[in-house]
């Protein structure tokens, strides 16, 4: 008999432990963070670029623009915010000022814009009405867009290009 109950009480002891072994373990990673589930705020573009290349030459529009615009620094220098109101500027730096397209034929973003998120969609609605559809590939850490946009470059032939940008909060 005192077999039977050093058993039942190793067993006892034996569930006790598992039980409260599993309930002390945890992970070493914290939690994850959620993602962002919206696009509000100031950026800086980090990366822009071209497929087919420009010209047939220039994939990445920041080094294109600087070498073609007297090394004007513009596209760096532009801060793009995307407002809780729904409104999306663009500043304008005075390396801009110089530069003979407007810079939103290189983001589609003007200093009016209004911007609409449908799940991983953009519309960003320009003050002319014109309206681009950005694929939002990911909000974090960078914001990166993607969207399809038709160039006359090389003239006279419009050209249908691929753009991705990155942008830093």
């Amino acid at each position: 008999m005192k077999k039977a109950h050093l058993s039942r009480l190793f067993l006892c002891a034996s569930i006790t432990a598992l039980l409260l072994g599993f309930d002390s373990c945890k992970s070493d990673n914290p939690d994850p963070v959620a993602p962002a589930t919206t696009i509000e705020g100031s950026y800086k573009i980090t990366t822009l670029t071209a497929d087919p290349k420009v010209l047939g030459t220039f994939s990445d529009l920041i080094a294109a623009s600087k070498l073609l615009f007297s090394n004007t620094t513009c596209l760096n220098d532009l801060t793009i915010t995307f407002k809780a109101d729904g409104t999306a500027t663009t500043d304008n730096p005075s390396s801009c000022q110089s530069i003979p397209v407007p810079v939103s034929t290189f983001t589609g973003i003007d200093a009016s814009s209004k911007w609409v998120l449908n799940a991983n969609k953009l519309t960003v609605t320009k003050a002319d009405g014109t309206k681009t559809e950005y694929t939002v590939v990911s909000m974090s850490p960078t914001l990166k867009l993607q969207w399809q946009g038709m160039l006359n470059y090389p003239a006279p032939d419009p050209t249908v290009y691929t753009f991705n940008m990155e942008l830093k909060k």
